[in-house]
């Protein structure tokens, strides 16, 4: 980590170069708080600084990607384990500060080509944007050319209005909408021809529910368009951007060569005559029963076991193989299992919401997500909880969709939230964890730039092992950390082991967390843990640490039996403390060689005051005997004497 931090805590130098500012707050930028950055080898070179708290788990591919459309991320380093990112200043304002009004011509030059090839070069690199929206768009002044803020500086998404993102993602709670794909970047962008062209949002003014019901009524291009003045040689490509079902939406490619003669057709959706009823709503089409099956999934339950779903399908909408698949689902009711992330139907309701709407994200335990957002949620849920029983509920949706990955593929689901459930368990294997545990690394496991999730130093962002290693040795005081609670929990809490064992993992380091389990106190364990974070990521001294440590090792210098070999280890672990090298410091008490030593030594002192003892024992004979010898040279007496003193020294020595 090169960072340096003036002593008043607010400038920061990353990089041996750029000076950060942490009094000059800027408007947020990317998603991420922003601060003024200076560049101290070049004269007035000015950048952004950006401090994302937990970004896109690709960031690194990210960060290497260039295009013209996108602003680059300049560079990156740590900061007391924390990351930053420095970017160039946008060219000017946002688009949600003025988004004008765009001729057909403008946005074609200015936009669509552009944005064409930006998407293409993304999808070759197998990545998606997931970030166009206003606020993270810039236009030059007098300019007609838009500009992408940084990629990667967030979780993917997680910054979307829900008037930006398809209904495949916008049904789901930010954290919950995962990677996407070509074709959610394509609706986004979209979304921003259409407002350029109309000089205004659509639908403003009305609520995220509101949009969402609006667009399940009619369908989407029909809720943005209506009786709005789009250009006539932008309606069928907006038409088509624009589409519920992704496999309407143009390819990037068909972008590139756009033309405003050019006409896409889309194949319209045909609702019902007769809408089925469901929670006091009229729905017409498969994709919006599919949503209101997650809003009402009792009601729809009931639906599907009378058969009304099927039939209505069948006769309404002569959707028979829909139908069939809808009825044989509806016949497969499962019994409640053990997992509190379910209940009796939900399998059924899953199956059935992916029958409905085979782009639709997966609906399980009340709420909507992708399989593959789920450690991003779960970040969100300790960090930011939505509902009070959030982090629990998440929690057991990731435990019990890893331990019964085979239910779900035999549920027939969707192949992309198959793959994300496979990839999943595959991670969950390759940690060879069970339980809370398990649960507890996966998101560390998934995204190496996670900070560590601690209450207590989440939010100062510390993404490396070194930098949390550094913390700590600054928050071992008595005020931070009461006997009782080290004695009784360790240095460590939960999130910290998870947090430095996923990265002593990605480093070929066996998990530590064995140490605990064989027997170690929690102290020991920790300490254990902390001595190889240090050894392999950081050599920087942690002195405060070990020092609050050494009480609770002298105690484990009990087990040497030689008085004057504790005394000399006691010295040792001193010093050892005052280095703050953690291996060397463990060392003096965990020594096999000196305690066998030490007890090898022991045993034949025992030995020899059994042989000592055994002479006293002999002693009144010898008495008798030599009686008039002794008291005439007092050689007996004098032997007495020497036995005394021998037992007395060994049992100072070994047995005090």
């Amino acid at each position: 980590m090169a960072d340096i931090q003036a002593d008043n805590s607010q400038e920061l130098l990353i990089a041996e170069r750029y000076l950060i500012s942490l009094e000059h707050k800027q408007p947020d930028f990317g998603g991420c708080a922003t601060y003024g950055a200076q560049d101290m080898t070049a004269s007035g070179a000015s950048y952004l600084a950006l401090a994302p708290f937990a970004p896109s788990p690709r960031l690194s591919e990210f960060m290497l990607f260039r295009h013209e459309s996108a602003i680059p991320i300049q560079t990156h380093e740590y900061c007391q384990g924390a990351l930053w990112l420095l970017c160039p200043h946008p060219p000017g304002p946002s688009l949600a500060e003025n988004l004008g009004l765009w001729t057909e011509s403008q946005l074609i030059d200015g936009v669509i080509r552009p944005f064409a090839g930006f998407l293409q070069k993304l999808e070759a690199a197998s990545l998606t944007c997931r970030s166009i929206r206003p606020d993270n768009m810039f236009v030059g002044q007098g300019l007609h050319k838009v500009v992408l803020g940084p990629l990667g500086v967030t979780a993917p998404a997680e910054k979307q209005p829900v008037l930006f993102e398809p209904l495949s993602s916008a049904v789901c709670r930010p954290s919950a909408r995962g990677e996407g794909t070509t074709g959610c970047d394509i609706f986004s962008l979209g979304v921003i021809i259409l407002a350029l062209a109309l000089g205004k949002l659509p639908l403003e003014g009305l609520s995220d529910a509101d949009i969402l019901k609006r667009r399940f009524e009619i369908g989407t291009p029909a809720a943005y368009m209506q009786d709005q003045k789009v250009p006539v040689g932008l309606r069928s490509l907006l038409t088509a951007m624009l589409a519920d079902d992704p496999l309407n939406r143009p390819s990037p490619r068909d972008l590139v060569t756009i033309a405003p003669s050019k006409v896409f057709t889309v194949r319209p959706v045909v609702p019902a005559r007769i809408p089925l009823m469901i929670g006091g709503n009229a729905v017409h089409t498969p994709q919006a029963l599919a949503w209101y099956a997650g809003r009402y999934p009792a009601e729809f339950s009931a639906l599907l076991q009378r058969k009304v779903v099927s039939n209505w399908l069948h006769r309404e909408l002569e959707l028979s193989v829909m139908s069939s698949l809808i009825e044989q689902a509806s016949a497969s009711f499962l019994p409640a299992g053990g997992s509190k992330a379910v209940d009796p139907a939900t399998m059924v309701i899953t199956h059935a919401i992916s029958v409905l709407d085979p782009a639709a994200p997966m609906f399980w335990g009340g709420i909507w997500f992708w399989p593959e957002a789920l450690p991003q949620m779960l970040v969100q849920a300790i960090v930011q909880p939505v509902t009070p029983d959030d982090e629990r509920m998440v929690r057991n949706i990731l435990s019990f969709m890893v331990g019964n990955a085979e239910a779900f593929m035999s549920a027939h689901l969707p192949s992309r939230q198959e793959r994300q459930i496979t990839a999943l368990s595959a991670v969950a294997r390759r940690m060879a964890l069970k339980g809370a545990e398990l649960i507890r690394r996966f998101p560390y496991e998934r995204n190496s730039y996670l900070p560590c999730l601690s209450k207590k130093c989440v939010d100062v962002r510390i993404s490396l092992p070194e930098g949390l290693l550094r913390w700590l040795n600054h928050h071992v005081g008595i005020e931070d950390l009461p006997d009782d609670i080290l004695a009784r929990s360790g240095f460590l809490d939960e999130q910290m082991r998870s947090f430095l064992e996923a990265h002593c993992a990605r480093q070929g380091i066996i998990p530590l967390s064995q140490s605990k389990k064989a027997g170690l106190p929690g102290w020991l364990a920790d300490l254990t843990l902390l001595a190889a974070a240090q050894r392999k990521f950081d050599n920087a001294p942690l002195s405060f640490l070990a020092q609050r440590a050494v009480p609770l090792l002298e105690a484990e210098l009990r087990q040497w039996r030689s008085k004057t070999s504790r005394a000399r280890r006691r010295v040792r672990l001193g010093k050892a403390a005052e280095n703050g090298n953690l291996g060397t410091f463990l060392a003096t008490v965990n020594d096999p060689t000196g305690l066998r030593l030490d007890q090898r030594q022991a045993q034949e002192a025992e030995a020899e005051i059994s042989n000592l003892m055994r002479v006293l024992d002999e002693a009144p004979d010898r008495k008798a005997a030599n009686d008039r010898e002794a008291r005439n040279s007092g050689e007996f007496f004098s032997l007495l004497t020497g036995i005394a003193v021998a037992m007395a020294s060994i049992w100072l020595e070994f047995c005090q």
